[in-house]
């Protein structure tokens, strides 16, 4: 098969999330605002997200999910158009397909692809997805996945020249925030807008927005000394629990409580923006046992958010490393995945990882080397 075209690939991070996550997750943040304090991340120095698409001389459409080394090429619209199954592993290309434009939305379900591929390109794609973070991460995957899919397709089609402004608020960066909350909704899974800023924009940031509608995206960098600089990136750790995250129909359950006005996840949200405020100040002070503390304090609340976002084995997990950390609290929505951990000063990777090893001999929990990268996202192509 011949090239139509140099193919495009865009890397990302992933996210971790400090503080204030759920806050932007509407209902809430349209009636109160979202405030989170996250982080771009780099694993085993790599970005992990990884969408590539090239332009193909025949009218066909491919597209590849090369974590579980799957091709599909649809042979009509119909396929492309039914991508609201949340089991299907192609439903995110094929709704950032229909929402970018390169498969009309209003398209004959019967017509052939490669029809629709001439008649609208005059040429065929391969559009292709990897990662290399585990499945129920709580890294923000999916969504980050969205957002580097997002950006492929505009940079091959040279709709818009997606990139990252110096506080991560280009028009374009915003455009691309907007579209992959578009997306999720498309997809029926719902869910914020910190994802895919805590990937797509580099370095430490809060994340900010007013209430009401549109909700506009406020990225300001944690003004960071070089010393508390060097200070996290050694005392930063991601352990991986080797458990999926757990937490079924958690946003639904969440944000049901805060329709209800359920006081005391009216006291919750308001609790975890102030920890994110929080967190932001003490590592401008650079002073990370107090910014570890707080990470604590957030992981106790997320607790009573959600008594399922923990397990037994999680909560000896937290037991083992309490002497070598200030604070730690799992990724994302909790149940599994990473935890993020601040070490306590003179702790070492290399002194968690054995302590890790000789307390869970066997077993895939384990330091992942990481790094905070200045840049969140990196298109070539």
């Amino acid at each position: 098969m011949t090239n139509g075209g140099s193919p495009v690939v865009v890397e990302v991070a992933a996210r971790i999330d400090f503080g204030g996550g759920w806050t932007d997750t509407p209902p809430y943040s349209i009636e109160r605002g979202g405030t989170v304090l996250n982080a771009a991340v780099t694993l085993r120095g790599a970005y992990p997200i990884v969408a590539e698409g090239e332009w193909l001389a025949e009218p066909r459409l491919i597209l590849e999910s090369r974590d579980i080394d799957a091709t599909l090429e649809p042979a009509t619209a119909g396929e492309v158009l039914s991508y609201a199954n949340p089991a299907d592993p192609f439903a995110l290309l094929k709704a950032a397909l229909v929402l970018h434009g390169l498969v009309p939305a209003d398209s004959d379900p019967q017509a052939p692809m490669a029809a629709i591929m001439c008649r609208h390109h005059g040429r065929g794609l391969r559009l292709s997805t990897q990662t290399s973070i585990p499945r129920g991460s709580g890294l923000g995957t999916s969504s980050i996945m969205a957002g580097a899919v997002l950006a492929c397709l505009a940079r091959l089609s040279g709709t818009s020249p997606l990139g990252e402004g110096g506080d991560g608020q280009s028009t374009a960066m915003s455009a691309l925030f907007d579209a992959v909350l578009t997306l999720e909704q498309m997809l029926t899974t719902g869910g914020g807008w910190q994802d895919q800023v805590g990937g797509l924009v580099g370095g430490v940031k809060l994340a900010t927005t007013a209430p009401g509608l549109p909700q506009r995206i406020r990225v300001e960098p944690a003004a960071l000394a070089p010393a508390t600089r060097a200070a996290l990136a050694e005392r930063l750790l991601l352990v991986y629990t080797g458990q999926q995250r757990l937490a079924k129909n958690l946003l639904r359950a969440v944000m049901g409580r805060w329709m209800a006005r359920d006081p005391e996840m009216v006291a919750i949200l308001r609790e975890i923006a102030r920890l994110a405020l929080a967190m932001r100040a003490a590592l401008e002070a650079g002073d990370l046992d107090q910014f570890g503390a707080l990470i604590g304090e957030h992981w106790e609340i997320n607790k009573r958010m959600d008594p399922g976002c923990t397990n037994p084995f999680i909560d000896g997990l937290m037991d083992a490393m309490r002497p070598l950390m200030c604070g730690a609290k799992l990724a994302g929505a909790g149940g599994g995945g990473f935890a993020i951990v601040i070490a306590r000063a003179g702790v070492s990777a290399q002194g968690m990882e054995e302590r890790l090893a000789r307390l869970y001999p066997g077993t895939p929990v384990a330091v992942w080397p990481c790094a905070i990268p200045d840049e969140g996202m990196k298109i070539r192509g």
